[in-house]
Parts: C-alpha cells; structure tokens; sequence
C-alpha cells in the first residue's frame, strides 16, 4: 500500500488564494491528452456572491449561492442546488472517468453532508477524484481522508505532479 499513490487530493487553499483558474488550465490540458475528465468546477461571476459550478460533462451551469441579502451572515450555499450537485457528481462517477472532480469540501461537506457521499463514494471505487478544501474546513477533511489523500498547494505545477504519480503507477 505504501506504494500505492494517492488516488484521493485535496487543493488546499487560503481566502487569498485561487485554485480554480489552475485547476481549470490543469482539466483542459488532460481533456487536450484525450483523458476522460468529469465533475463539477466553481466559476465565479461579477459579484462576490455570484458563483455557479458548471458540469465538465454537459457543460451546464448553475448558482450555487442564495441571496440572502447584504446583512446577511449565514450560510448563502444553496441547499437545494448542492442536492442537484451532488446528483450530477453521482452521475459524474457512474460513467467511471479517468478523473472526477467535486467542486468544493465546504461547511456542508464538513457537517457531513454536501458532496460527502459521493465523494467516499470515488474513494470506495478507486476512481481518481480531486477536490478544492479551504484551509478553515482542513481539520474536518483530515478527519474525514484519514490520511487517504494528496494534499496540493494550489497550482498547476503541483497538479502535474499528483497526475504524473498515478499515470506513472498504472
């Protein structure tokens, strides 16, 4: 098992940090190479609460945020759209692509919900999944990886190097 690679990675990244832009150039490139991608991606809009994740399968796009208005402090994901990601990342992962990613490990995903389930689920198939964990949810996804996991600085360079490790090893 120690050689093994990990089949399992986490971009961990801080509030100052983007691991979208490089995680987008790093799918488009394996897309390029003829590698079967899958999942979803976070895109962000104009405003600061206009994010949406698009399906790398169907292209479809969708608002992940609630408007909750400007005082607001609470949670503004979306349950309602999280529940059709999470169906859509369990369609991602039927069709057994050579990666599969799930957007975000969040407050939810931390709680126990969100994405969680389709995520153990890639884990439980052996199928190569990557996803972004903000630093403050980090302590919850260790617990939940049980060291399970590749954990990447967010960049391109550091991406290469996990797919590398895995087509390497196949």
């Amino acid at each position: 098992m120690d050689d093994e690679p990990f089949r399992l990675a986490a971009i961990v990244f801080d509030r100052d940090e983007d691991p979208d832009a490089p995680l987008a150039e790093f799918l488009d490139a394996l897309g390029r190479r003829g590698l079967r991608v899958a999942g979803l991606v976070q895109e962000h809009g104009d405003g600061e609460h206009d994010i949406s994740v698009r399906n790398l399968t169907t292209g479809e796009r969708f608002g992940v945020m609630q408007d909750l208005g400007k005082a607001a402090e609470g949670c503004r994901v979306d349950p309602v759209a999280v529940a059709v990601a999470a169906r859509q990342l369990a369609d991602a992962l039927r069709g057994r692509p050579d990666l599969v990613v799930a957007n975000r490990f969040g407050r939810l995903e931390s709680e126990g919900g969100g994405l969680i389930a389709e995520i153990g689920e890639a884990v439980v198939e052996g199928i190569a999944l990557i996803v972004c964990v903000p630093q403050r949810y980090l302590e919850a996804w260790n617990a939940f990886a049980g060291g399970l996991d590749r954990q990447l600085s967010p960049g391109r360079e550091a991406l290469e190097g996990w797919w590398a490790s895995l087509a390497s090893a196949a």
